[in-house]
């Protein structure tokens, strides 16, 4: 559960009290700076599972609960990022501050340069930005129609953006800035001008311009810029255009026929088969069972998802969002995002309904610690019930018809970060199923078009810009139970074998088909990529439990579409920040100590993170033990034409399941109501029809059917 009001309340005053020695400076002062102490994150700590299995599972009491603090330390002589955890609470004479060292894989303090870039943070960038273009406006201006004296003058015309990762270890930091026309989505509003800052250490003063390139050309200083301007050794490129109309998703174009109308929606005409409890949000669903959390890092979490009674997963967790950009100019080749670091939760927006969600859906709102503060989102998230478009199961006979109606629940979330929004689906469908779906729209992060670069990293789309080619990997953290914690990886292989059979004398040799079965033994095995030609079954498997024919009770791993991976492994923008989203699957050991593959503040640490994902593989056993897949879904972005306006999310589209094997005695959808059966013989009185067996649900009389929709029907 998130931190309440009087929980944050009490909180910050014990860490603002002298007694901590903290030195802590109000993030409400209005001469707030980076050199100064203060909070950055106040949040509940994520519980170790060991406690909350014991607690859950066993008579241990409720584990006690703390909040994890994240203080800029920008004050200190040596000012860094530090992260604590401060408990128990409720706070009393027992609460400590302690560094939250075993979370991560090495210590819970980073360097300053690599610290968040936040108001006072960015207030200090600008001052160096400002004082470079004001004193070039007069080329700029030339060159690209742009200007700018700073953020508050009206003179100013032109955005940046402060590239990522700005530092490699946090020994350093510079930034490139690429320059937009300030205004809608300047992310398509490119220039191409470029300039780099030395950003490195707390005293602004200190900052200072590094390089400009201007048509691809490097001045390694200002007057360096100047000069070749005055002398007229500067060849000039198109400027962005200030007609951002092409930007603007406005109805145009002739009404297509019938569409009029008002399009088909999913509804609810027998009421909710789903029970929510909001408070301590709790749901269930014709069979399911979780509880969620939602954070500032990632937004929704899932635990204790249960299927008839039985534990399925401990945690479904989003780890981070991640996007690698390609480019034939400073910005985008070194751009690297880590969403978490921007705050995925904390960017999760109101849904619209009837068009984000269903008419009808259940919404909950989004409540979570930003800074010191308490947040409440309205509508953050929606729970609906909808029909899969197929039937579960059918088969047809000469003497018998069945077929099963196929629904699911869906948690989405949707979270607009930057110039992109993702949308996440977390579906419960009625055989023990689980599906995630991951879909983005928004704006791109344009290239400024280059007749010279021949399309290699995108095509033109605009009048001046061109679609980047970029990789979007998503990584999540599955922590299977199945049953319980003592659980096995198995992969079902299908090989090809040249074979004599006895009873194809004629065919002497021949290929055929059959299953090798293996487990994963040990950590070492556990970096997979998804199988070439789906040859190949990856299952979770609890060798202690059987069905009644004796096969070892499991999931399924399904990879679905898109489950792609960077394409770069040694790349230095995610050199070790970005190990997660190199293979599509992890299967580790779980760990109370390796509770993620990703930190917020990995973002600028990519040669030295916080959180280092292959440091979880160091050979431990993966037999009947506690497991956590760590997965990955995701797009290589092949940018078109048709992301103008904003990318669809048709394509732009990734999905995974995990399926019931062998999990049951019988196929799992006996028990559902919503079926019908026909029995040849069982007739309508005085009538050729058959009368289908309907299990006693029917369409209600609101629902009017037409007349071939009756239920009734003939062999």
């Amino acid at each position: 559960m998130s931190l309440s009001e009087a929980e944050l309340a009490d909180v910050k005053a014990w860490l603002y009290s002298p007694e901590q020695n903290l030195n802590l400076t109000s993030t409400t002062s209005e001469t707030l700076s980076q050199t100064d102490n203060y909070i950055w994150i106040i949040e509940s700590l994520y519980p170790n599972k060991t406690g909350i299995l014991a607690y859950l599972d066993g008579d241990a009491p409720m584990p006690e609960r703390y909040a994890r603090v994240v203080i800029n330390e920008g004050g200190k002589l040596v000012p860094d990022v530090s992260e604590y955890y401060v408990g128990p609470l409720p706070v009393s004479l027992n609460t400590t501050i302690q560094t939250l060292d075993y979370f991560y894989s090495r210590s819970a303090r980073i360097p300053f340069n690599a610290r968040v870039g936040d108001g006072p943070r960015y207030a200090a960038i600008d001052s160096i930005v400002a004082k470079t273009m004001s004193s070039i406006a007069d080329i700029t201006f030339n060159l690209t129609g742009l200007q700018y004296f700073g953020q508050d003058d009206a003179r100013s015309n032109a955005a940046y953006f402060a590239q990522s990762p700005a530092s490699m270890d946090g020994s350093t930091s510079h930034i490139w800035t690429p320059w937009r026309r300030a205004g809608l989505a300047p992310y398509d509003q490119p220039s191409d001008l470029y300039v780099n800052f030395d950003i490195g250490g707390s005293d602004p003063i200190l900052y200072k311009c590094r390089m400009i390139v201007y048509n691809l050309v490097v001045y390694t200083s200002v007057e360096d810029f100047r000069e070749a301007f005055e002398s007229g050794k500067i060849t000039k490129t198109p400027s962005p255009s200030s007609d951002e109309s092409f930007l603007r998703k406005d109805r145009k174009g002739p009404v297509r026929e019938l569409e009029n109308r008002f399009a088909p929606t999913s509804v609810e005409l027998d009421g909710k088969r789903y029970k929510v409890d909001e408070e301590n949000r709790y749901v269930e669903y014709l069979g399911w069972s979780f509880y969620t959390r939602f954070n500032r890092d990632v937004g929704i979490q899932f635990f204790d998802i249960k299927f008839k009674g039985e534990r399925i997963l401990y945690e479904l967790s989003l780890q981070d969002a991640v996007a690698q950009y390609a480019g034939n100019n400073p910005f985008q080749a070194g751009t690297a995002y880590n969403d978490r670091f921007y705050g995925i939760g904390i960017d999760v927006g109101r849904l619209v309904p009837g068009y984000d969600c269903p008419y009808h859906a259940t919404y909950w709102n989004t409540t979570l610690t930003n800074g010191e503060k308490v947040v409440n989102k309205l509508n953050g998230l929606c729970i609906f019930e909808s029909d899969i478009g197929h039937p579960i199961t059918r088969h047809t006979d000469s003497s018998y018809i069945q077929s099963t109606k196929g629904s699911k629940l869906t948690v989405r979330q949707i979270a607009t970060i930057g110039n992109y929004d993702y949308l996440w689906d977390y579906q419960f469908y009625v055989d023990g199923s689980i599906g995630v779906d991951a879909r983005a729209s928004g704006y791109v992060q344009a290239n400024y078009y280059r007749p010279d670069d021949e399309g290699k990293w995108g095509p033109r789309i605009q009048e001046t810009i061109a679609g980047t080619l970029h990789t979007h990997v998503m990584n999540w953290k599955a922590d299977f139970d199945l049953i319980d914690c003592e659980n096995t990886f198995q992969k079902t292989d299908i090989i090809v074998e040249n074979i004599t059979q006895p009873w194809y004398p004629e065919h002497g040799t021949f290929e055929q088909m059959r299953y090798n079965i293996s487990e994963l033994q040990t950590e070492d095995e556990g970096l997979l990529d998804s199988p070439k030609n789906g040859q190949s079954m990856y299952t979770i498997i609890n060798k202690k439990h059987t069905n009644k024919w004796g096969v070892p009770r499991g999931y399924r791993v399904i990879p679905g579409l898109s489950n792609v991976h960077l394409a770069s492994h040694t790349n230095p923008f995610f050199l070790k920040s970005g190990q997660a989203y190199k293979q599509s699957f992890g299967v580790s050991r779980h760990h109370d100590t390796e509770p993620g593959s990703s930190a917020a503040l990995n973002q600028n640490l990519p040669a030295a993170p916080m959180v280092e994902f292959y440091k979880f593989f160091d050979g431990e056993s993966l037999v009947q033990e506690d497991l956590a897949l760590w997965f990955n879904l995701g797009m290589h972005h092949y940018t078109r034409a048709e992301d103008i306006p904003n990318t669809l999310m048709t394509e732009a589209h990734s999905s995974i399941m995990f399926a019931p094997q062998n999990w049951g005695d019988v196929e799992q959808t006996t028990d559902l109501t919503n079926a019908v059966i026909f029995n040849k013989g069982v007739l309508v009185p005085r009538s050729e029809y058959v009368q289908p067996e309907t299990n006693g649900v029917n369409p209600p009389d609101c629902f009017k059917l037409g007349t071939d929709d009756g239920l009734i029907g003939v062999f």
